[in-house]
């Protein structure tokens, strides 16, 4: 059984949209039901979805908690000095 689903789109995205499916011998019917298969085999989205945020202000806070982070570690000793490491990837792989 089919049904009819309705979306909301910009009607530049829509047309943009068309014209690339139409170049793949595609209608919008077609990629539409392709993406929601994808998505159901993929068990979510079958792209990678992220945010980018130019706010200065969110970059410095994610930087503090890092920062913040790796003090904590070198605090309780979790943390070996670059020479220490390269010594023991030498006795490793020499």
């Amino acid at each position: 059984m089919k049904t009819n689903v309705n979306i909301k789109v910009d009607t530049e995205v829509r047309d943009e949209a068309k014209d690339l499916f139409n170049k793949m011998g595609l209608d919008m019917t077609t990629a539409v039901n392709m993406f929601l298969l994808a998505a159901i085999r993929e068990k979510g989205i079958p792209f990678n979805v992220t945010t980018v945020s130019s706010n200065e202000e969110e970059i410095l806070k994610v930087f503090a908690a890092k920062l913040r982070n790796a003090e904590a570690q070198e605090s309780a000793g979790q943390m070996r000095s670059f020479s220490d490491f390269v010594s023991e990837l030498k006795l490793k792989y020499e």
